[in-house]
């Protein structure tokens, strides 16, 4: 038996089956204090794990609850953010949990939650098939799920954020060049979704904020588009969402190519929709309901094939605005606000395609400079 020490600084003793135990007073969760016990092979193990308890305990950072595992704590976790978090990525995050990681490491206690067990978890997805994504969002979904537990102080540190996880290589994705773009917009000049395709691709909207862009958030007069809210299909209905980030929430400058487009269609559509005239949907049903989204992406299928445009998918679009607004020279920051991206980041290194074309130019104004 170690010496006798002072009240607040725990004991380290053996048991009589041979583990050693570290045992202090520390503060707990629910508030006051509680004696909590860790055990060890060895007698240094042990002391470690006391000297680590009484630093927590110094800082007055809580012990978790006892008992409890990763998977009672994703079950909490997934309950608490319902209110903070988009239904789209609210359900990845449970199919996450539920499919992948419960199974592997559910009953692993979250105190005891190490760098190894995430690895070793990832390690058994990869062997079980996962591709490069699925491992990715896995992770992400982990990372999320203790960095609350962290700032709960139920944890110490996020083990999830010191395993390196190798990001998918993205696919080549050339956007729209300007002579396709314009053959896109020549060829449904006459459609009665002309609209629709100007509207995508000179404002770069997502396919669900098109879904749910309604009269009222349109200033003709003024010449200005309000992004407020999305429409998605969730658990089987579509329904009404706001946008997908705060930065997501916008107005936006509309050129004269596009208010000319929206005056023909609103002329076009007036009568045939029974919603009220400020609430309903731009591109809505003639039932007055909201677009399926993908709908909108059949819409797009058909009238590439139909007209011999490059086969992109629809999000295509959106990269095709934000490539050719940066073609032009158009200020990064400028471009992140009119497509509502929530970092600068985001629109230079994942949607600031530069083609070849662009390329050849700027190496032809260097050329011309040093001559």
């Amino acid at each position: 038996m170690s010496a006798r020490r002072a009240v607040g600084e725990g004991s380290v003793f053996q048991r009589k089956d041979g583990r050693w135990v570290a045992a202090a007073f520390v503060p707990t969760v629910q508030g006051g204090r509680r004696r909590v016990a860790q055990y060890g092979k060895t007698k240094a193990e042990a002391r470690a794990a006391l000297r680590e308890m009484i630093d927590r305990a110094a800082k007055d950072i809580p012990a978790p609850p006892p008992g409890l595992n990763v998977q009672d704590y994703l079950a909490e976790w997934l309950t608490h953010i319902e209110r903070h978090v988009g239904p789209t990525t609210l359900k990845a995050y449970r199919a996450n949990c539920r499919l992948h990681i419960v199974p592997r490491i559910g009953r692993t206690k979250l105190a005891k939650l190490t760098v190894r067990d995430v690895r070793l978890m990832l390690d058994d997805l990869r062997r079980d098939g996962a591709g490069a994504r699925t491992v990715q969002y896995v992770h992400a979904t982990l990372r999320a799920a203790l960095e609350h537990a962290y700032r709960e102080e139920l944890v110490s540190r996020n083990v999830a954020k010191m395993v390196r996880v190798e990001r998918p290589k993205p696919d080549a994705k050339e956007p729209l060049s300007v002579e396709e773009a314009r053959k896109l917009l020549t060829a449904t000049r006459d459609d009665d979704d002309h609209a629709l395709w100007v509207v995508m691709l000179m404002l770069g909207l997502r396919r669900s904020e098109v879904c749910g862009l309604r009269w009222d958030t349109v200033d003709l007069d003024g010449r200005t588009l309000s992004i407020t809210h999305s429409v998605q299909r969730v658990d089987g209905e579509l329904r009404e969402l706001p946008t997908k980030t705060r930065r997501s929430t916008r107005t936006i400058p509309l050129p004269a190519l596009a208010v000319d487009a929206l005056v023909r269609h609103r002329d076009r559509t007036a009568t045939s929709s029974p919603a009220a005239p400020g609430s309903a949907y731009v591109f809505g049903t003639r039932h007055g309901t909201p677009m399926e989204p993908r709908n909108l992406t059949r819409k797009w299928t058909k009238l590439a094939e139909r007209e011999g445009i490059r086969r992109v998918n629809l999000h295509g679009l959106r990269h095709a605005c934000v490539s050719l607004l940066l073609s032009l020279g158009v200020n990064p920051r400028t471009v992140m606000e009119i497509v509502g991206h929530s970092a600068l980041e985001m629109t230079m290194n994942v949607y600031g395609h530069v083609n070849l074309d662009t390329q050849r130019r700027a190496l032809d104004e260097l050329d011309q400079s040093l001559r």
